[in-house]
């Protein structure tokens, strides 16, 4: 989950169960990783969508933090999804798992270059294999870079026919979003 640190608890509670809701009818399991020790009132709104919690109190590293999930998981092929970007679509979900087959990763890429490596799907094994190498993988970006076989899904031609508004992508920064 990405740090939602600046919300109050309610408004994380939302955030979770937003994102929870969109990803529980497209995933076999559901790990949520936490830095710490989520509120019992957190963990209470989350448990009718059958979600595994994790405390991933390591290192502040988002790469560490995923890695805790995938070993966690048994899937194949994972979506990894921040905890700030409630909108995701189970049609662009599924829609990730489809163009991960065969890849080491399925990635939205923007017309610009920017891509969305915390709303993507990785396969299990590769990616904890990259990131666990060595000192030098502390990124997302260093570990796709690493990946021997990474499919990027064009937002605009692939993913909007699913989303017209490209909600799936719009992150939760501060309160006023």
């Amino acid at each position: 989950q990405a740090s939602t640190d600046y919300l109050d608890s309610d408004k994380q509670n939302t955030l979770l169960e937003y994102v929870l809701d969109a990803v529980w009818t497209v995933a076999d399991q559901i790990y949520v990783v936490f830095r710490s020790e989520p509120d019992l009132r957190l963990v209470e709104s989350i448990s009718p969508f059958g979600v595994k919690v994790i405390i991933h109190r390591e290192d502040s590293s988002i790469v560490s933090a995923v890695v805790s999930g995938l070993q966690a998981a048994k899937s194949e092929h994972c979506f990894v999804v921040s905890g700030n970007i409630p909108f995701i679509k189970p049609n662009v979900v599924h829609a990730l798992f489809e163009s991960a087959r065969n890849y080491d990763a399925a990635i939205p890429k923007w017309a610009n270059g920017n891509i969305e490596s915390l709303a993507s799907v990785y396969a299990r094994k590769a990616f904890i294999k990259v990131a666990t190498r060595g000192a030098d993988i502390t990124s997302m970006s260093s570990v796709i870079d690493n990946l021997y076989a990474v499919r990027y899904v064009d937002v605009e031609e692939e993913l909007k026919p699913l989303d017209p508004d490209l909600y799936s992508f719009m992150a939760v920064k501060n309160t006023e979003d």
